[in-house]
């Protein structure tokens, strides 16, 4: 019954978590969160500098100050040169002074070091945001080598990384700095590496500084100290423009400051949350594992901080929490949503959800237990006793195999899904007669009246298939069939018809089911009194469908609380036609008992009467199979409540197995129709006639209107009217009609003069 676990639910969260993380990776989403993970990755070392690449710093250079600054880094170029320095790098964006000898004296000592010194610059002057970039004079790198100093930061200034080649194409200073490196792109700054620890040598104490120097294998960098615009480096604040590139040739130095590709740890982490999933069938195996995903991503921050290493973590945080936000989401439901909170078993949500997953595992049916006169029992039993008789019924139930699911509704119905493969009729009724055993609780033995409906059939939704195995439950009947089951080798298949539901659900939406009315007779007047409102419908094909037939199918769709309020909407509509018309006469709308369980169907009824202002007193309510009313105090209650307001109530089919003697002695009927079964073999049957006669004589004894249907012929009319029925209804006196041609019935009927043989 279990999905395979590469498609499983918690596999199906893993996978949508590590799209997202990639997508977010490709596009950078989570930069800042990336930028977080490096800074805390700096603060895990503090390694010193190689002391190769020294900076030297002169103080601020600008346009007011050029001439003097040109000759100060001259005369530090020349004692560097004349203490051996072989490498001597000028990043510093040399300007023209207004002292032409300042001037040209930098430029003859570079020209006579072309070999040794190199200078650092942006390279030609581009326009950013409409204003041209300021560049260093060019004549001062006339025949000298120059490399590219530009950085790139991000939007909180801090700079993480440096291309090898800069925007024209010329290599970046900080790989000059390194010559002779491994061939990459661009270098990660190692950021555990301390950036104070860089030499620094003053310009006006060079001459105390140099000789603690190894001046021909030391990297000499001039540099100013500030130039106004101060970059950011993680783990040492602000520094001049030349540090970055002295800690990125640091970097390459120490062979650190690789770039794990971005999709690498979410793929690494997701696939072990996968294998967490696949491999753990314990609730407590997979919390360990996952604690292990989370600590092992990370020990992979710590690892790759302390190897000098860069990788994207935000992306990695992402697929862990959004993989947590599902789980999460999944276990508020079961806890709230999908859990019943008095029995604590998995709800009828639940039940759906799960027979909807195991569509295509082999042949599986859904059986519903219903537990009958659960209200009257609940009534003398306190909230725990309450929990303990539902978890008791669940224990019985779940003797069906050891991974059975037991579901409930809250209300009534027990649910779980079944092997179609074994014998399951011989299963069903053996498995209730166990849990029909009394219960004990609180040294109390408790009774314990079940039904079982359930589905096997292939066809149908799955949420289709559970209507159809509660309206299985409710059609079961405790005494002479309380299993029943619904399958493909069903006899009844126009009672479970799976296309006719589906087009069923098409009518509702669409408004097709319509009404006609049946006018009703007094047979003392011979007017009519009133009329019985029909539900009819035609299907797309124009074809008229039975009532018969698609009533049963929408309590079978458990929709049969849409259609009764469908149907009440267009019985009220007209009414308050005939009202307009002056045409009023009571309408008998048809309700089946089993809508009698809980205050719905009152609210129904009561929202009709006043959308469309009708006097109650012109509502008649037909109550169907009351064979099925399982709690007749509840039902009771219902009627009185409604009664209260001026509605009548009439019990219909009187004299068949879904009316009886009981519904009639326990609820407040105005009214009793007697079954057309009876009706039309009244003229050929003595004995017919005696049980009719009876049941007129109980009627008026008991102050109850009799009412006859399917009266056919005039013989059958006649013996009614000796017989002393009140009123009748049939094709003899007339057929269903629409409601305009009912007005007009009853307006010709006005002028009807009573026949003397209606006495």
């Amino acid at each position: 019954m279990h999905r395979k676990f590469w498609l499983s639910e918690r596999s199906r969260h893993v996978y949508i978590a590590i799209a997202i993380a990639l997508l977010a990776g490709a596009i950078s989403l989570l930069k800042p969160l990336d930028i977080t993970a490096w800074a805390i990755q700096s603060k895990l070392g503090d390694r010193e500098s190689s002391g190769t690449i020294a900076l030297v710093e002169v103080g601020a250079y600008t346009d007011q100050n050029a001439a003097e600054g040109n000759r100060r880094i001259a005369s530090l170029v020349s004692k560097l040169r004349d203490a051996g320095a072989r490498r001597i790098f000028v990043n510093i964006p040399l300007r023209r002074s207004d002292t032409p000898s300042a001037d040209l004296r930098l430029k003859r000592v570079f020209a006579e070091n072309r070999n040794h010194v190199f200078l650092a610059d942006k390279g030609p002057p581009r326009r950013e945001g409409g204003v041209l970039e300021r560049r260093p004079d060019a004549s001062f790198a006339a025949g000298s080598q120059t490399f590219d100093n530009h950085i790139e930061q991000d939007f909180l200034g801090f700079v993480w990384n440096i291309k090898a080649r800069g925007r024209d194409g010329r290599e970046s200073l900080a790989f000059a700095l390194h010559p002779g490196g491994e061939a990459r792109s661009q270098v990660f700054i190692d950021g555990t590496i301390d950036a104070s620890s860089i030499p620094r040598i003053d310009d006006e104490n060079l001459d105390a500084a140099i000789d603690s120097f190894d001046i021909p294998n030391t990297t000499f960098v001039i540099g100013v100290t500030r130039l106004g615009n101060e970059l950011r480096i993680a783990n040492d604040g602000y520094v001049a423009d030349s540090v970055p590139h002295i800690l990125a040739a640091e970097t390459l130095l120490r062979g650190t400051g690789q770039h794990i590709p971005f999709y690498a740890f979410p793929l690494a982490v997701g696939f072990a949350l996968l294998l967490s999933v696949w491999l753990a069938r314990t609730a407590r195996l997979r919390r360990i594992l996952y604690a292990a995903c989370v600590l092992a991503l990370l020990g992979g921050v710590a690892l790759t901080g302390v190897a000098g290493m860069q990788a994207n973590f935000g992306d990695t945080f992402l697929l862990l929490t959004l993989y947590a936000i599902m789980r999460g989401f999944v276990l508020y439901k079961q806890r709230h949503l999908y859990i019943d909170p008095i029995s604590k078993l998995p709800n009828f949500s639940a039940l759906r959800r799960d027979f909807s997953a195991s569509e295509g595992q082999g042949d599986l049916g859904v059986v519903v237990v219903k537990i009958l006169r659960l209200d009257s029992i609940f009534a003398h039993l306190s909230e725990g006793e309450k929990r303990a008789y539902l978890r008791q019924i669940s224990d019985r139930l779940s003797i069906t195999g050891k991974d059975t699911k037991i579901y409930f509704d809250g209300g009534k119905y027990f649910a779980f899904i079944l092997d179609a493969a074994i014998d399951y009729e011989s299963h069903l009724s053996g498995l209730r007669a166990i849990v029909s055993q009394p219960i004990i609780i609180a040294s109390k033995s408790i009774d314990v009246a079940v039904t079982v409906g359930a589905d096997f059939s292939s066809r149908g939704l799955p949420a289709h298939r559970m209507s159809s195995a509660i309206a299985a439950a409710d059609h079961a009947r405790e005494a002479f069939q309380p299993v029943f089951i619904v399958s493909d080798a069903c006899h009844d298949d126009d009672e479970w018809d799976h296309s006719l539901t589906a087009r069923l659900a098409e009518a509702l939406a669409e408004d097709r089911i319509s009404i006609k009315l049946q006018p009703q007779i007094d047979f003392k007047t011979g007017k009519f009194v009133g009329a019985e409102v029909l539900a009819r419908w035609q299907d797309e094909a124009g074809n008229e469908i039975s009532p018969a037939r698609f009533i049963p199918q929408f309590e079978r769709m458990a929709r049969l609380d849409e259609l009764t309020s469908r149907i009440l909407d267009k019985a009220m509509a007209a009414l308050r036609s005939l009202q307009e018309s002056g045409c009023a006469l009571p309408l008998s709308v048809n309700v089946s008992a089993v809508q009698f369980v809980d205050e719905r169907i009152a609210e129904i009824v009561e929202k009709s009467l006043r959308e469309y202002d009708v006097d109650p007193s012109l509502l008649k309510i037909e109550v169907t199979e009351t064979a099925r009313i399982e709690d007749f105090e509840t039902a009771c209650q219902i009627v009185e409540r409604l009664r209260k307001q001026g509605i009548t109530f009439s019990l219909d089919d009187f004299g068949v197995g879904s009316a009886n003697l009981e519904a009639l002695q326990r609820l407040p009927f105005d009214e009793v129709k007697i079954d057309q079964l009876f009706i039309q073999q009244l003229a050929g049957s003595c004995k017919t006639r005696a049980i009719v006669e009876g049941v007129l004589h109980t009627a008026s004894k008991a102050g109850m209107t009799s009412v006859a249907e399917g009266i056919e012929d005039l013989e059958t009319h006649t013996w009614l009217s000796s017989l002393g029925c009140d009123r009748g209804q049939g094709y003899f006196i007339a057929k269903p009609m629409l409601v305009s041609q009912f007005t007009s019935l009853i307006e010709l009927n006005r002028y009807v003069t009573p026949r003397p043989d209606y006495g």
